[in-house]
């Protein structure tokens, strides 16, 4: 039997690498490049990322929301790209290099690899102190991960609300329409 060689790499070398507009995130040594995704899938992020915004908007306190690519460190060697984040407060337009702050809330739009998105990143997210996740395909319904580790999982359909963002709704059936 032969035994395959597995190259991982450091957090360096993975910041080293050439700036692009790929996905590209590193898990434990792993890096992982994503392909392309589908207009559905790119609809629906800018659908979530839009009504965000509007929210961010009309709040007093300062939020921050956006779309991949941009990294987050989550932990040492763990970087990755929330399809969409928010986080309370405000990042300096010129800042280089992964956020080191943690969303309060990560957004995954799911692709080909569903058990990536619905497992490994959640269990990356809730180490590193994210308080709620929203995992869902082009189509619905939405997964909102929360509570303690992100361990409590409700199915949305119609209209989401978030405990993290006070007074946010999100029309579903707007967001999952075909245009």
């Amino acid at each position: 039997m032969l035994a395959h060689r597995i190259d991982l790499v450091s957090e360096e070398e993975f910041l080293s690498l050439p700036e692009t507009v790929d996905k590209v995130e590193l898990l434990d040594g792993e890096v992982i490049l994503a392909p392309a995704p589908a207009l559905s899938h790119q609809r629906v992020v800018l659908e979530i990322a839009v009504a965000l915004r509007a929210w961010a908007l009309q709040q007093s306190a300062p939020w921050t929301v956006g779309i991949a690519p941009q990294d987050f460190r989550f932990a040492r060697s763990r970087i990755l790209q929330p399809d969409v984040w928010v986080l309370r407060g405000r990042i300096p337009l010129d800042h280089m290099g992964p956020i080191d702050q943690v969303p309060d809330l990560c957004v995954e739009v799911t692709s080909l690899d569903r058990a990536y998105d619905r497992v490994t990143k959640r269990f990356v997210y809730a180490a590193g102190g994210v308080k709620e996740y929203w995992v869902t395909s082009p189509r619905g319904p939405v997964e909102r991960f929360f509570g303690e580790g992100l361990a409590e999982r409700e199915e949305v359909t119609g209209r989401l609300v978030s405990a993290v963002l006070p007074g946010f709704e999100l029309d579903l059936d707007a967001v999952f329409s075909a245009d």
